[in-house]
C-alpha cells in the first residue's frame, strides 16, 4: 500500500515518516457521508462525516457505489482525543483509511473491507515507554474458515510528524516460524509444541487422528488478533497441525499462542508466549 499525508509528498509505508502540513481551521464537520472523487487532497474538514457507520452499513453502501463513485464513512472514533478514522472506498476497487487528529489528516491505502465487514479499531497508549502517547490502529485484513487476520499500525507523533510503523504479517510469521518448534512422539502419537518457556503436549488420537500417516508438525496459522490494555500490546496467533494423513484444514487453529507485543519505537517483537487449546 502507499501512504500520503494531506499536503505532503506521498511515501511508502516502509518510509514511515512524513510531515503533515494541513492545518486548516474550520468549524466542526456536519452532514452525512457523501460521494467524492476519491482524492484525499480534494477534501476539506467540513467534508468528513460525523455519523458512525457499522461494518454492515459500510459494506451495503460500498456495494451500491457506481464504478466511478467513491464513498467516505466514519468507522472508528476517540472523540475525547479528537481522533477519527474514516473508510475511503472507490473509485473502482480502491480502498483506504483516513486518520484525522484535530484538523490534520493522513490517507493510507490499506485494504480493509471484506465479508464479514469488521471495522478497524484504535487505542492510545505509551506503547514504547517514551512518556509520549502513540496511537495503535488495528484494521481487519481478511479471513477464512481457519481464522481472521488483523493488522497493526503504530502512529507516533513525538517527532512533530506522523511516523507510522507497521507490524506486517510477514514480520510476525517470520518470528513465529523461528520461535515455535514441535517434536512428535510416534509411539505415543503425541506432539509437544514449544514457544519460549511455554510447552503444550497434545494427543493426536484424542484429536481424532490415531494414524496421522507420519510426523505431525506445527506451523503458523491464519488467525492474528491484536489488542491493547492500557500501555500494553498483546497478540493472539493460531498454530496449525499438519501431517500426511490429516486432511488440509482439519487441524487449523488447533493451538493458540498468546504473547506480549514489544514496540521499541522503530521495531516490533514478541515476548512472554503462552499456549492454549481453543475452547469449543
Amino acid at each position: 500500500p502507499t501512504t500520503e499525508a494531506h499536503g505532503a509528498t506521498p511515501v511508502t509505508p516502509d518510509t514511515q515518516s512524513t510531515e503533515v502540513q494541513h492545518t486548516e481551521t474550520l468549524p466542526l464537520p456536519t452532514g452525512t457521508p457523501f460521494l467524492w472523487d476519491g482524492n484525499p487532497d480534494s477534501l476539506t474538514l467540513n467534508d468528513f462525516p460525523t455519523q458512525l457507520s457499522s461494518g454492515e452499513q459500510v459494506l451495503e453502501a460500498v456495494t451500491a457505489l457506481g464504478p466511478d463513485d467513491a464513498g467516505l464513512y466514519l468507522v472508528c472514533q476517540i472523540p475525547e482525543q479528537d481522533t477519527w478514522l474514516y473508510a475511503a472506498c472507490g473509485p473502482g476497487d480502491k480502498q483506504g483509511l483516513i486518520l484525522r487528529v484535530g484538523t490534520e489528516w493522513r490517507y493510507d491505502t490499506i485494504p480493509f473491507l471484506s465479508d464479514p465487514a469488521h471495522m478497524p479499531a484504535m487505542a492510545y497508549g505509551d506503547f514504547d515507554g517514551d512518556q509520549a502517547q502513540e496511537l495503535a490502529v488495528v484494521p481487519y485484513l481478511g479471513g477464512n474458515t481457519g481464522g481472521n487476520t488483523w493488522g497493526l499500525y503504530m502512529v507516533d507523533f513525538s517527532s512533530g510528524s506522523w511516523d507510522v510503523q507497521q507490524f506486517t504479517p510477514g514480520d510476525y510469521v517470520a518470528i513465529l516460524s523461528l520461535s515455535v518448534s514441535s517434536s512428535y512422539d510416534a509411539d505415543a502419537n503425541t506432539i509437544t509444541i514449544t514457544a519460549g518457556d511455554a510447552q503444550l503436549t497434545l494427543d493426536m488420537t484424542e484429536l481424532g487422528f490415531p494414524v496421522p500417516g507420519g510426523e505431525v508438525v506445527v506451523s503458523p496459522g491464519s488467525l492474528a488478533l491484536f489488542t491493547t490494555e492500557g500501555d500494553d500490546l498483546y497478540a493472539t496467533f493460531s498454530l496449525d497441525l499438519n501431517a500426511p494423513a490429516i486432511p488440509e484444514g482439519s487441524l487449523d487453529q488447533a493451538v493458540l499462542l498468546h504473547t506480549e507485543v514489544v514496540y521499541t519505537g522503530s521495531a516490533f517483537g514478541l515476548n512472554a508466549p503462552s499456549l492454549s487449546v481453543p475452547e469449543i
